[in-house]
């Protein structure tokens, strides 16, 4: 273990000064989140009027500004790391509490046992008179919220039990005291009525063998949290290898900057930037023509999270398009595809191992469960097309039932069933803007970033899974005039973040403009229609 004094320093520690304390710099933070992207956006405006004028500025200055403006989008993202502003102590029990216990005894807990076994700890441990009026997520079959009294954890806990050995029902109920004696009261009773563990098991195996180092606590937590920065600054990183420094100040400013993948949700956390990363790195592996490294990158970043499988959709398409053209697999194309398969084999199989053959088909049942259940905090077209003015939260909230959302859950679903030939309607046109906007292109990793507009049709995605929105940065290579109404769109976002009280708006607010966004990326990349010489083979045909 490191020295204890590395976590006494002051990145854990409160500071002083009245600036310095939450209120007044979080709204230094927000405006620094709106002012820095229109700044950034400004000043790329003004280069490009420099350049026509034949001004253009040094190059110097130039990779003096992205690497200060790279800076800046990370530290802001962090907050600068003032500890006042962040989960104390830095580290997010919430999703610690998840992401912790359900990779440690994921062999006894699998993906239902979570909250009821929690529970079975907590009547031993002395808290069964509280809990007994407490609701508590029925992980099983419906995901409702029940009263904890009418589940087994009081008459059978059994049930629980005897999927652990002694030593093991031990261990985890030491760690359930910890978590408990950290977040007491109403902050640790949200805990048990989220939506419970998720990951795939290829994120368990990598989970459970961090996770099984130590016993919960302070200093672990915080050595785990420190994970994910290290993730995001090497995503930051990884662009400016691949694409350089002006690709990665627009990355880094726009992913610090936007309003709906930020800090608050998965900061903190353990290894929720993983998936991240790995996208990142295939998309600059591809840039670097690595394609064996980028196929397996983007095949771990889909084990990970799943829905990044969505984003082959483009390397997919010019794969197609090329075998049309020549008749053969492009050479480069069969390592992305070799690197792909290899990659897939070898975590399936050693995730397989570790969780159990079993642990697939559970995953399967419990995501289909997931799944069902509309969260407030989903984005894409399917959120955007389910939000009636009549069903949001503001009418439909009501505290007097088990589950105060079950209204706006019910009405969502229904929106959503009754809209489906709309939304498959949109995605296959989007999809075939996106094959106009590849069928001359020979380069994977704009397939990779042009997939963005399909995966916001087809997913309803939590909204911090939008960080994969950097992507677009890397298309300024190409279509430089995208990056001002880039840029501009996260302070934007800043804005409709803050601008909503209910959660449901503030989310459907964001679905629009970063559809607007996927909109902007296929008119950039897209060659026009040729109208013209289309209506002269009309008039052609019809003269004959």
């Amino acid at each position: 273990m490191l020295p204890d004094w590395l976590f006494e320093n002051p990145l854990f520690r409160p500071l002083p000064g009245r600036w310095l304390q939450a209120g007044p710099w979080n709204q230094l933070m927000l405006g620094l989140s709106i002012g820095l992207p229109l700044i950034a956006s400004g000043l790329l405006l003004l280069e490009a009027r420099a350049r026509r004028l034949g001004q253009p500025p040094s190059e110097r200055l130039v990779r003096r500004l992205c690497i200060a403006f790279s800076a800046a989008g990370f530290l802001t993202y962090f907050s600068f790391f003032n500890p006042n502003v962040r989960h104390e102590p830095y580290y997010h029990r919430h999703e610690l509490y998840h992401y912790y216990l359900g990779s440690k005894y994921f062999d006894e807990l699998g993906y239902r046992r979570l909250y009821v076994c929690t529970a079975v700890a907590e009547i031993e441990l002395g808290r069964g008179r509280e809990l007994a009026s407490k609701p508590l997520r029925d992980l099983s079959a419906s995901n409702l919220l029940r009263p904890t009294s009418e589940t087994f954890v009081y008459s059978d806990p059994e049930q629980c039990k005897r999927h652990f050995s002694p030593e093991r029902w031990q261990a985890f109920r030491a760690d359930v005291r910890w978590f408990e004696s950290v977040s007491r009261g109403p902050y640790w009773d949200r805990m048990r009525i989220d939506h419970g563990y998720n990951p795939p098991p290829v994120w368990t195996m990598t989970g459970q063998l961090l996770s099984s180092m130590q016993p919960a606590g302070d200093h672990f937590f915080k050595l785990l949290a420190g994970l994910d920065v290290a993730l995001q600054l090497g995503a930051l990183l990884l662009l400016g290898w691949a694409f350089g420094a002006r690709v990665m100040a627009i990355g880094a400013v726009f992913w610090g900057c936007n309003g709906a993948a930020t800090f608050f949700w998965t900061g903190g956390a353990f290894l929720r930037q993983d998936y991240f990363f790995l996208f990142v790195a295939a998309l600059c592996l591809a840039r670097k023509r690595r394609f064996a490294a980028a196929g397996a990158a983007l095949t771990w970043s889909a084990l990970l999270r799943v829905f990044p499988v969505v984003l082959f959709a483009g390397p997919g398409l010019l794969i197609l398009f090329e075998l049309l053209r020549t008749r053969r697999l492009h050479p480069d194309h069969a390592r992305f595809l070799l690197g792909a398969g290899l990659a897939g084999g070898l975590l399936v199989g050693a995730s397989a191992a570790v969780c159990g053959t079993d642990a697939y088909p559970e995953f399967v049942r419990h995501i289909a469960v997931h799944k069902q259940t509309a969260l407030t905090n989903n984005m894409g077209l399917e959120f955007l097309a389910a939000h009636d003015y009549g069903d949001r939260m503001f009418f439909t909230v009501d505290e007097r039932l088990p589950d105060a959302m079950q209204l706006w859950k019910d009405a969502y679903g229904a929106n959503v069933r009754a809209r489906r030939p709309l939304l498959v309607g949109i995605s296959a046109i989007v999809l075939l803007w996106m094959a106009w906007a590849l069928r001359r292109m020979r380069l994977l990793w704009v397939g990779m970033a042009l997939s963005l507009p399909l995966l916001t049709c087809v997913l309803a995605l939590t909204c911090y899974y939008y960080a994969v929105f950097i992507a677009p940065a890397a298309l300024t290579l190409l279509s430089p005039a995208l990056a001002p109404a880039y840029l501009a769109l996260a302070g934007s976002s800043q804005v409709l973040s803050r601008t909503f009280y209910w959660i449901d708006d503030r989310y459907a607010a964001q679905s629009l403009l970063f559809l607007v966004l996927s909109l902007l990326m296929l008119v950039a990349l897209s060659r026009p229609l040729p109208l013209g010489r289309w209506r002269e083979r009309w008039r052609e045909a019809r003269r004959r």
